[in-house]
């Protein structure tokens, strides 16, 4: 397809998400009243509930590195009673706890607690609580897929992509979950920012071809954009942004360009293969339009004014360019940068918890 100046489509998808959205909330309430009548006897089955020091975990990195995470049921012991499992990427404020808890109380609204497994890894920053062998990043490297700092004596690092490839190896193993069918990656704010590069990156999805895959992509501050072309700001279409104002705005992790070490053994061509390919689901609230925490260098600019613009933006230029792609959006109503209001509105519940294609 040409690149250059083209038109900004209009999205079916988002015009579906919006009736949806319409139509579910009064299920949803009368659902969540009578889950409220009985708020235990649907989890004596779940482990864990809460994100408290017993349901924390340490998963394996290598090199002597761990990762700490909150599950609702062990990743050590057979479970045959687990379908799914969410993994929930946190935000900027790196608050584990409130994405494990938040998750859970999302899937009991959709009554699949007892058959989903939640996992929210913490990425700790150095001198901030971290354990004696639990890896840390740098504020900005752990959603862009960056080396952790090093820990053991032989300079041994991991990447905060890797990290979570080692869960869902650990997930994927038939011989812990006989019946698992599907894993969703999730993130909202920042934890969207992740599993926006993830998708595009990891090579798990590959070689689990047994288990289904989602990429729940909520609010982020930026997007990966697979080429050069960005917004015009005037709602016209797109065009290559003068480089002389903006000379890094395609760099990683708004673009291809100078990638981190776990993104570079891919080649660009690779990347937007996977991603397209991808069963990946953007949720944005309508708002979003705030600027706390907003990414506003230039890169991140060229993307849109706020985030519910950036996300309309960047479906838009997947269409433009990309049209063979496999993403929907789902436009989520009065919803501002909240992951409570994402995840336990109906298109949260739906595409968290509902069928993968």
């Amino acid at each position: 397809m040409s690149r250059g100046t083209v038109p900004n489509p209009a999205s079916g998808g988002r015009r579906r998400g919006v009736l949806l959205s319409l139509l579910l909330p009064a299920l949803l309430l009368a659902a969540s009243k009578s889950e409220a009548s009985e708020p235990l006897s649907r989890v004596d089955t779940v482990p864990c509930r809460r994100a408290v020091p017993e349901c924390r975990e340490l998963v394996a990195l290598g090199g002597g590195q761990f990762l700490p995470v909150f599950r609702t049921h062990p990743l050590s012991e057979t479970n045959p009673s687990v379908v799914r499992a969410v993994i929930v990427v946190h935000g900027d404020n790196r608050n584990a706890h409130f994405a494990f808890e938040t998750m859970f109380l999302a899937a009991s609204w959709a009554r699949v607690q007892d058959s989903t497994l939640i996992v929210s890894p913490h990425f700790q920053l150095a001198g901030v609580g971290p354990g004696p062998s639990e890896a840390t990043w740098t504020s900005r490297g752990w959603k862009r897929g960056s080396e952790s700092n090093r820990l053991v004596p032989d300079g041994t690092t991991v990447s905060s992509y890797a990290a979570v490839d080692r869960i869902v190896r650990i997930l994927g193993d038939s011989t812990r979950f006989p019946n698992l069918e599907a894993i969703v990656v999730a993130g909202h704010s920042a934890g969207g920012q992740y599993a926006h590069r993830f998708a595009a990156t990891s090579p798990v999805e590959d070689e689990l071809p047994y288990l289904r895959f989602r990429y729940v992509v909520a609010n982020p501050s930026t997007y990966l954009y697979i080429g050069p072309e960005r917004p015009t700001g005037d709602g016209r279409g797109f065009e290559i942004p003068d480089q002389r104002r903006c000379s890094d705005y395609d760099e990683w992790h708004y673009g291809l360009k100078n990638r981190a070490p776990y993104a570079v053994r891919l080649t660009e061509e690779q990347i937007r293969d996977r991603l397209l390919n991808r069963d990946v689901i953007y949720l944005v609230g309508t708002g979003d339009v705030g600027t706390d925490a907003l990414d506003m260098v230039c890169g991140a600019m060229l993307q849109g004014e706020r985030r519910y613009q950036r996300g309309l933006n960047l479906f838009a230029y997947l269409n433009a360019f990309f049209p063979q792609h496999k993403h929907r959006l789902f436009e989520v109503p009065n919803v501002g940068h909240s992951s409570e209001g994402i995840y336990l509105s109906a298109m949260g519940l739906e595409n968290l918890f509902g069928r993968l294609h």
